[in-house]
């Protein structure tokens, strides 16, 4: 049996070949407990280079690197605004690209991504930004149940208690750990939100938890 992190990073590396499809801009890979980022990757071989160069450590701070990313791109949304009130001739390649989060995990986040995500998707309503401007997708490998039952939390309840906008989609663990499963249901995630038809989609990928067998509590 291949140990789930070469799964995982099999699947990010056939990610990062059919992204090409979608996106001229590459994938943005950023890790959980460790500050190595790949940024722009087209390559499968440049994501395994980078997957290999990093160590399963540490808890789950989901919420955390949610937060540092999804603030981040919501500041450069609302400068771009600022900007188009006083100069309405912005030329179209400098429109903020709508973005997709892609996180893979094992365990439960053991801080508060709830709090970040609907904050942000507040922030979003506010401004009045297309419903496909940004997108989460929770894809779980492992059969940890807590993990299962908390991310079911974030794609189902929070639309509806918070009253806001629904920026989540979650792919639980489906008994099996495989690089097309993972890849054509993040691909999947994708094609729901967005009609990449109509505008270039740009990916922010964080790969968060690896592990070795059907469970543990060691993470990226």
């Amino acid at each position: 049996m291949i140990p789930a992190p070469w799964k995982a990073r099999e699947a990010l590396a056939a990610l990062a070949q059919k992204a090409q499809q979608y996106t001229d801009d590459g994938i943005d890979v950023h890790f959980l407990n460790d500050e190595k980022v790949g940024l722009n990757m087209q390559s499968a071989s440049a994501i395994e280079r980078l997957f290999d160069s990093v160590r399963p450590m540490g808890i789950t701070p989901t919420g955390e690197k949610l937060e540092d990313l999804l603030l981040a791109y919501m500041l450069k949304l609302e400068r771009w605004k600022e900007i188009q009130f006083i100069d309405n001739d912005i030329k179209k390649e400098e429109v903020i690209k709508p973005i997709n989060y892609i996180v893979i995990t094992d365990g439960a986040p053991t801080d508060d991504p709830e709090s970040v995500i609907v904050s942000v998707a507040r922030r979003l309503d506010a401004g009045n930004w297309p419903l496909t401007q940004v997108g989460i997708q929770f894809f779980q490998i492992g059969d940890d149940p807590e993990a299962t039952e908390a991310l079911q939390q974030l794609d189902d309840n929070l639309s509806t208690k918070h009253q806001i906008r629904d920026i989540v989609d979650t792919t639980p663990y489906s008994g099996q750990v495989t690089a097309e499963l993972i890849a054509k249901a993040l691909l999947g995630g994708i094609n729901k939100r967005m009609d990449v038809s109509a505008f270039i989609l740009s990916l922010t990928l964080i790969s968060l938890s690896v592990f070795s067998g059907n469970k543990c509590d060691c993470n990226l």
